[in-house]
């Protein structure tokens, strides 16, 4: 029930070699989003802190919250062995090889018996159905964190067949298009969205992140229709 609906190894939605240029073209404000991450997460932790990373992919994140501090520890964690191997040639490329670990697997395989003082969930969430895998994930990132620990939550939010989200995707098409994107690559966008990204509306996005022990819950972050939300783990 935890493993994604698209598999970056077997299925990818988008070839890996193309995955950094393309999401930056496909959604808005991406490097924006990124750096806002960065913001909340300075203004949140000690100068030294260990981060979970779940869902690393090719090391975007990685790579930017070790150059934004370089006393942070972190601990990348993804399925995809093939995302991973590129996040690993940025890693060694940026010499923070001694400062960021990789993990290929899912965030349930590892151990409790170390907890982070953060975590990221970036763009990961809405390949998982509600049908209890997006809850299992968020309690999953929750039982490896320390008390009132920060947890940034970034998704593709927003109901689908409601006319707000079709307003949406009639703008997303548009900012395809304004980006270059060509036509076969917009339909395959569009596809993978019809059929592999499961959104939900920002009020369940909040209850889910309750029920999973956060609290303390603000959107730092908006995009169209990427939501960015800073929480902080329950102290009891």
């Amino acid at each position: 029930m935890l493993e994604q609906t698209i598999n970056f190894d077997s299925n990818p939605p988008v070839a890996t070699n193309e995955y950094d240029t393309m999401i930056q073209m496909v959604l808005p404000g991406y490097e924006v989003m990124h750096n806002l991450a960065l913001s909340v997460l300075g203004a949140n932790l000690p100068e030294k802190a260990n981060l979970l990373i779940v869902g690393a992919g090719s090391g975007m994140e990685l790579v930017k919250f070790g150059k934004g501090n370089s006393h942070w520890q972190m601990l990348g964690v993804d399925p995809s062995n093939d995302m991973l191997s590129i996040a690993q040639n940025k890693i060694d490329h940026h010499g923070l090889s001694e400062q960021i670990k990789l993990f290929a697997g899912y965030t349930h395989e590892l151990n409790t018996t170390f907890l982070y003082d953060a975590a990221t969930c970036i763009l990961v969430m809405h390949f998982l159905p509600d049908d209890g895998s997006k809850l299992a994930l968020l309690e999953n990132i929750s039982q490896r964190l320390k008390p009132l620990a920060t947890f940034i939550l970034v998704d593709i939010y927003g109901e689908k067949e409601t006319d707000e989200f079709e307003q949406i995707i009639s703008i997303i098409k548009v900012f395809w298009e304004q980006m270059g994107i060509n036509p076969e690559k917009r339909m395959e966008a569009l596809e993978t969205i019809k059929k592999g990204v499961f959104p939900i509306s920002e009020i369940r996005v909040v209850e889910l992140l309750q029920e999973a022990g956060f609290g303390n819950i603000l959107r730092f972050y908006t995009g169209l229709w990427v939501g960015g939300w800073v929480a902080t783990k329950n102290s009891d």
